[in-house]
């Protein structure tokens, strides 16, 4: 069954080079340069969030697993992509990379993107509780429980991209359903964040001498500026959302096979968008 999978990804991939090389072939060109923007990027991201003292010890572990994750996509799963696609291009026999370094390659895709997605979810809720909760967030919200979620966090997307290279009967459409309600919970974590700071904000305008006012304006700005990790993360996953419901209509038409390889990149490229995101 894991064959099955990986035959069916490799033969999208044959198929869209065969028609579409000049498109293959800018989307390679860009695998391995956004590759190298991801390791160096998240490189210096990682050093800097560990060395930051402003940041809260909670989300400073949850920025820092998405940061892992997003390096070890620029490190392994883009070059890798991107060499897949040159082998096609040069008309190179793939078969070979099919049973074992395919596989992994698909395994590695699902695990990195399941824990980013997790992670980011993990975030909009850890913020909305900062902003909720006050001062028994600090009670509730540990590092030591934020360790354990993440460990929980990392192992369920492990256990999700072995079940889905496993099980190919209907991996599309499961996988398709879990997105929409992923997006739909950090979505609504975000919105509530935001109807809660529009609430308060004339309070803490008022207050804004009181030491307490001061750092609830803190804890709402810390919240507000993780949507924009968030708004990027939508920009680079909704399209894949949407190719995937186009392939579950027709999974033959190239314009589709097409449009799932562009999204496909824009997934792995959201790991070298994150360390602007973070410096801004």
């Amino acid at each position: 069954m894991v064959d099955d999978v990986c035959k069916t990804r490799l033969d999208e991939v044959v198929k869209t080079v065969r028609l579409q090389r000049q498109v293959m072939f800018s989307l390679c060109v860009f695998y391995f340069a956004s590759s190298l923007v991801a390791i160096f990027g998240n490189l210096l991201v990682i050093r800097a969030i560990w060395k930051a003292l402003s940041i809260p010890a909670t989300l400073k572990k949850l920025l820092l697993s998405l940061a892992i994750s997003d390096l070890a996509v620029g490190f392994f799963l883009q070059p890798m992509y991107g060499t897949i696609i040159a082998l096609q291009l040069q008309t190179v026999d793939s078969q070979f990379l099919c049973p074992v370094a395919l596989t992994i390659h698909i395994f590695v895709t699902l695990l990195l993107a399941g824990a980013s997605f997790m992670t980011i979810a993990a975030i909009a809720l850890d913020r909305l509780l900062a902003v909720s909760l006050h001062l028994r967030y600090q009670e509730l919200v540990t590092p030591e429980r934020v360790e354990i979620l993440l460990t929980l966090l990392w192992v369920a997307a492990a256990l999700g991209a072995s079940v889905f290279i496993s099980l190919p009967d209907h991996n599309d459409l499961v996988a398709v359903v879990t997105e929409v309600v992923g997006f739909a919970v950090t979505t609504v974590a975000y919105l509530r964040i935001y109807k809660a700071v529009r609430y308060h904000q004339n309070q803490i305008r008022c207050q804004i001498e009181n030491h307490r006012a001061v750092e609830t304006a803190r804890v709402k700005r810390s919240a507000l500026n993780t949507l924009y990790v968030y708004a990027v993360f939508l920009a680079c996953y909704l399209p894949i959302l949407f190719s995937s419901i186009l392939l579950l209509i027709d999974n033959f038409r190239i314009s589709f096979l097409v449009a799932c390889n562009v999204s496909g990149f824009l997934v792995f490229f959201n790991s070298s968008l994150n360390p602007f995101v973070y410096c801004w």
